[in-house]
């Protein structure tokens, strides 16, 4: 008989600190099965900021494990870590535009330095993905002087690029603007038709481009953890 799958990202009774809208610790158990698309609820931006640094290993649950490809983050020391780290594309605001880099290469730093990929194929696949995103290329300015527009499609990219193993999106570094609904799902359904994992981190389950994909699983996050919840 076959083993069962190994998920690519376990979290098992993982706490957060402090959260912003809860005074009681957030145990928090779940499993991502690979090649499927999880929602997560979270309604404090902050909160889902904590989390998206609990799944990839940034920060250290105050209890419980958190497992990327079956290895506990915490057994792994900081090289190690950024190693596994590559093979997670992140779509967020923070962390990822270094005040020594532009933009342009803050996108592209990690596909050339972690992976044996020609340059001008890696800005190839960005630039593709900047179209799709809205953006006519990747902006080449620093983060102060890119607009904000730019900045949000910028960090679109740098998630998917590269053909990552898991992916996760943090919907509230979006600002609910509303025409990336549509290219964000492609974006999404391409990555699942690839094998990629994704873990979207909504606001609301009501936002407009989650409407477009049939989650796996879906969850809110309580004063009691995770909770299963239909979407309407």
């Amino acid at each position: 008989m076959a083993r069962p799958a190994r998920p690519i990202l376990s979290l098992q009774a993982a706490t957060f600190g402090e959260r912003q809208l809860s005074t009681t610790t957030t145990r928090i158990d779940l499993e991502l099965p690979r090649g499927g698309i999880t929602l997560v609820q979270v309604d404090d931006e902050i909160d889902a900021a904590a989390l998206v640094d609990l799944c990839i290993g940034l920060t250290a649950p105050t209890d419980g494990r958190v497992r990327f490809l079956g290895v506990d983050w915490q057994s792994r020391g900081p090289r190690a870590q950024l190693m596994r780290r590559r093979r997670i594309g992140t779509v967020v605001q923070t962390h990822v535009w270094p005040a020594h880099m532009n933009v342009f290469d803050a996108v592209l730093v990690a596909r050339f330095y972690h992976f044996d990929r020609p340059r001008a194929e890696v800005i190839a696949e960005a630039t593709a993905l900047a179209r799709l995103f809205g953006l006519p290329g990747l902006p080449v300015g620093r983060r102060e002087t890119t607009p904000r527009r730019a900045l949000i499609r910028a960090a679109c990219v740098r998630g998917f690029l590269g053909a990552p193993d898991l992916i996760v999106v943090q919907d509230q570094a979006l600002e609910a603007t509303a025409d990336l609904a549509v290219p964000l799902a492609q974006a999404i359904v391409e990555a699942l038709d690839r094998g990629a994992t994704v873990l979207w981190i909504v606001e609301s389950l009501a936002a407009e481009a989650a409407r477009f994909v049939t989650p796996d699983q879906v969850f809110r996050l309580g004063d009691q953890g995770l909770v299963q919840v239909r979407r309407r």
